[in-house]
């Protein structure tokens, strides 16, 4: 991956910028709360369509689904992106909800470049990871001390 430019890190902080509208933090607040329902059928029992819980996990899919068709199309870096952003832990609370819709409205189409992202966090995170401890095995030990203890 090319080192980030200063073009990328405008587009994060833009990213930003739209994800912390009061609006979006009231949704990402909704979906960390002990209301959230991860249940699509459930949740839509309790808030259906229309409803303003609806509306923010629809905003804050909508955000996700955004970044996801900026990454598959090169438009944004992977190591600002991921390094920013904890996608995975966002698909897996919204995922079911996210397939049940995709479902109901017959379009697979739907919330599809937010579930490419969380794979390729996976894809990112793993190999970072392991570069972490690759580095860390590499790295010299410090040589012990030649003096006595007293």
């Amino acid at each position: 991956m090319p080192k980030p430019t200063q073009q990328d890190a405008n587009l994060v902080v833009q990213l930003y910028q739209a994800g912390s509208t009061p609006e979006m933090d009231e949704a990402f607040n909704y979906l960390l709360s002990d209301q959230f329902i991860a249940n699509h059928t459930e949740f839509l029992k309790k808030h259906p369509r229309g409803s303003r819980e609806y509306s923010q996990v629809r905003r804050v899919l909508g955000f996700y689904e955004t970044v996801g068709t900026l990454h598959k199309h090169g438009l944004i870096n992977e190591d600002l992106l991921f390094d920013w952003l904890a996608v995975r832990h966002q698909w897996d609370r919204l995922k079911d909800i996210a397939l049940g819709e995709r479902a109901g409205a017959k379009n697979p189409a739907l919330w599809e470049n937010f579930e490419a992202l969380a794979r390729a966090d996976d894809v990112w995170s793993t190999s970072h990871a392991q570069a972490a401890q690759a580095a860390t095995e590499r790295r010299p030990q410090a040589p012990a001390s030649g003096g006595s203890r007293h």
